[in-house]
């Protein structure tokens, strides 16, 4: 079989979904290691070194209707869409994730994995196409809003990401010396980043000696409004915005991380409250339903009543380093893939 790995996105690259793609074939090599596997992706994108590259070019609105060239047309031809966008070879039975849930609420442009795809898909009733959720929550809300059929939705869970190398420098690069907080400061105000910030100063008026890093993209407006909030919260130096970065850093910035921390009352940041659990952080979450396959062993703290964040994060500080084990190993979730594309076949 040949497995075509979908990784396209726009600029800036999304690190992390390239590099759970390319776990995830790390794990499907070691239990068919006779399959061809290729990525696509468009040219600025690095392809991992465990599959092939096939580059290919953004999609415009005049055509949809995209093939890829293959040399091998005799081959047993499977899609696995770790991208944000639609199928790009329709003609091939795609396994397709939703990783971010604002892709389907607010989509950005016509091209995005959005309520267009999911329309057409309906309508046209493509029995080839299924959609990866990686909670029951998720999958109610794209039946709910998008009105998916239950029928084409799969929940598989994420999974648990092996350690790679970090790179030592990258702290001192970052001006980084003390210990600190790692929060996904995607979204702005429905991160519950202004609320966060806000009951953070009573975690530091009670002594409490980590900054505060807050990872990911912003809008400049809302990269504006929190620059202002920390100063007039006289928390410049304690709490820290770094954007986007590749995933090499990241993985420093995990490797260290103290905690991890998400309050908001939506979450929508893919697989990277996984990656922290793969490095045994302490997760300070919201306790809301789309968290919940995390919550064993994590500390959890209502996104509407964050008044006590200050000694949360106080009892936080004191547990120290916990092992936060999954229910489901990584061989149970690939066989679950296993079935699917058997299924297929």
């Amino acid at each position: 079989m040949h497995l075509i790995i979908d990784i396209r996105s726009a600029s800036p690259i999304d690190p992390m979904i390239t590099r759970y793609a390319s776990s995830w074939v790390d794990l499907w090599i070691d239990r068919h290691p006779t399959d061809r596997m290729s990525y696509i992706h468009y040219s600025h994108q690095d392809c991992p070194e465990n599959g092939r590259s096939v580059v290919v070019s953004p999609s415009v609105w005049w055509r949809w209707d995209k093939r890829l060239s293959v040399r091998w047309i005799q081959e047993i031809f499977r899609c696995v869409n770790f991208s944000s966008y639609e199928p790009y070879d329709t003609s091939i039975t795609t396994l397709s994730h939703i990783w971010d849930h604002t892709d389907i609420l607010y989509p950005k442009s016509e091209k995005n994995f959005s309520q267009k795809w999911l329309r057409l898909k309906n309508k046209n009733h493509n029995k080839q196409n299924i959609i990866i959720v990686p909670s029951l929550s998720v999958g109610q809300e794209a039946v709910e809003i998008n009105h998916v059929q239950e029928k084409d939705i799969e929940i598989i869970p994420y999974l648990t990401l092996p350690l790679i190398k970090w790179d030592r420098h990258t702290l001192s690069q970052l001006s980084i010396s003390g210990p600190y907080w790692l929060y996904d400061g995607s979204y702005g105000s429905e991160s519950g980043i202004y609320t966060l910030i806000r009951w953070y100063r009573d975690y530091r008026d009670s002594n409490g000696n980590h900054i505060l890093i807050l990872m990911w993209r912003l809008a400049l407006t809302e990269l504006r409004d929190v620059s202002l909030q920390i100063q007039q919260l006289s928390l410049t130096g304690f709490v820290r915005i770094i954007g986007t970065l590749d995933w090499e850093w990241q993985e420093t910035l995990y490797m260290h991380a103290s905690g991890w921390l998400y309050v908001g009352a939506y979450y929508a940041g893919g697989p990277r409250i996984e990656l922290a659990r793969s490095h045994h952080i302490p997760l300070l979450i919201s306790d809301i339903a789309s968290l919940s396959d995390y919550h064993e062993g994590a500390t959890l703290i209502h996104p509407s009543h964050l008044g006590n964040l200050g000694q949360s994060l106080c009892d936080l500080e004191n547990s120290g380093k916990n092992t936060l084990k999954r229910s489901l190993s990584n061989d149970i979730i690939m066989r679950k893939y296993e079935k699917l594309i058997a299924e297929k076949r």
